[in-house]
């Protein structure tokens, strides 16, 4: 799996690093056997490939998972180790550890040593994945990773650096931040160096921009991003290669100097198709845009930090004496991304509250919804339905599913405060200090174990929802 090409331009050989496994069970119960590397070379730009040869000593025997990739290596073009390819990949141990480590070669690729690698304690840590390197001044190899970081933190990319060509790393992987994705593989390409006679230093990274915790859903929206001082800080600003569904991807430069994107996309999912586009490093810079949204704030004494992403053209204004934000009813929404403990209703009691506002007569108007969505999934939401005259809530244990309603919508344009409880085995629903709906409500948790989003104004589902949502 993940192969990882690179190329010696001194002979124009193509090694091609990959991790493969035997298989054994059933299909309904596979079960993966241990990893170990090998590397093909292709000597006429891929047209035939050598046979695999085995690469057992880049695994130390405390090695479990190992892997390469899955982008493509380099070749160092200055310093003491000029010419040396790189190859990224990463690891875990028998021992509870995992990181991210280099191979090189300083013979165009016919050997391969073990060279920079770190690991931390996978239990306690978040630690590197699926790194993407590039050259910097005097043959130095930045690094960009994902992290196995997802909930307590936006800063879902790490990075590290190596001076001495990929030989040791700096220092240990710390966290991107500003750098927006989801948990994902990305991309470096050096587009420019002043050390080779450009005026400038360039680092392009390509991977989607819409920040979230989940693997799936928020894999959306692949750019292109820029940074001008070898990876210490990354634009904001980008340009969108496809607005849709889009996971892992690789850069390139291809003839003429035009920049290279191959990235996987679908309709409904990140990773059912490969598509490949090309464009001038002109074009791509008359197509940036602002890629990094806005977020509201929650670092007031006793907040928790639980900073909403704001989604469309959501605007701050006014509720009574509070404050709200105003939503246009067809792409505003806010969404809460860092799962933190703070968040979880778990399997105890709990109180929600909101204030809301609306006057739709039809349709079904979200108002804050947990989790997931669909029968036999841990969530809870609040929403209106004036084509029903109701306010209804629900949660769901992924067994057990129980709902509440109110006899109005509330749909008179005024604001109005909804609060919504699980206490004593019975779930509640209360507006503006009135009656109290009731209903049964089942035992067990409402929170998935792993990462999840919280949308207030909308559905999980944007902007898949139906109309009239």
């Amino acid at each position: 799996g993940n192969p990882a090409p690179v190329v010696d331009t001194a002979t124009g050989r193509v090694s091609l690093l990959y991790a493969t496994g035997g298989w054994s069970g059933t299909p309904s119960a596979p079960v993966r056997g241990p990893r170990s590397l090998r590397v093909v070379h292709s000597v006429d730009d891929g047209a035939g490939w050598t046979a695999g040869a085995p690469l057992p000593h880049l695994k130390p025997a405390d090695r479990a998972w190992i892997s390469t990739g899955p982008g493509h290596g380099i070749q160092l073009a200055s310093g003491p180790h000029r010419g040396r390819l790189v190859v990224a990949g990463d690891y875990t141990t028998t021992g509870g550890r995992a990181g991210g480590q280099l191979y090189v070669s300083d013979d165009g690729g016919l050997t391969w040593a073990l060279g920079a690698h770190a690991d931390v304690d996978r239990a306690t840590s978040a630690f590197p994945a699926e790194l993407s390197v590039a050259e910097t001044t005097g043959g130095s190899v930045y690094v960009n990773a994902r992290s196995s970081a997802r909930c307590g933190t936006n800063d879902h990319r790490t990075t590290a650096t190596s001076a001495d060509g990929g030989t040791t790393f700096d220092a240990p992987f710390s966290p991107v931040p500003g750098l927006d994705t989801p948990p994902v593989s990305g991309s470096l390409l050096r587009l420019h160096a002043k050390e080779l006679g450009s005026a400038q230093d360039r680092l392009l990274f390509s991977a989607p921009s819409r920040l979230g915790p989940h693997t799936l859903e928020d894999r959306r929206e692949l750019a292109i991003r820029s940074s001008y001082d070898e990876g210490r800080s990354w634009r904001t600003v980008g340009t969108v290669v496809t607005p849709g569904r889009s996971g892992y991807s690789d850069l390139a430069l291809v003839p003429g100097g035009a920049i290279g994107v191959l990235y996987e996309t679908a309709g409904n999912i990140p990773h059912s198709d490969i598509a490949f586009t090309s464009f001038t490093e002109g074009q791509m810079d008359a197509a940036q845009s602002e890629l990094r949204l806005p977020r509201t704030s929650d670092t007031g004494p006793g907040q928790y930090g639980n900073h909403a992403v704001v989604h469309g053209g959501a605007q701050l204004g006014t509720r009574n004496s509070g404050k709200s934000m105003t939503f246009d009813g067809q792409d505003d929404y806010l969404r809460l991304v860092s799962c933190s403990d703070s968040l979880r209703l778990g399997a105890g009691d709990f109180t929600v509250t909101a204030w809301f506002q609306h006057s739709a007569t039809t349709g079904a108007r979200p108002i804050i919804w947990g989790y997931g969505m669909g029968s036999g999934v841990q969530q809870f939401w609040l929403r209106a339905e004036p084509g029903s005259g109701t306010l209804r809530a629900a949660i769901d244990t992924g067994g057990a599913f129980a709902d509440v309603r109110t006899t109005s919508s509330y749909n008179d344009g005024q604001w109005h405060h909804a609060v919504l409880k699980r206490q004593a085995g019975r779930l509640t629903l209360a507006v503006d200090g009135g009656q109290e709906f009731g209903a049964p409500a089942p035992a067990g948790d409402i929170t998935p174990p792993a990462e999840f989003s919280v949308h207030i104004g909308a559905r999980p589902d944007f902007p898949n929802q139906p109309a009239g949502v």
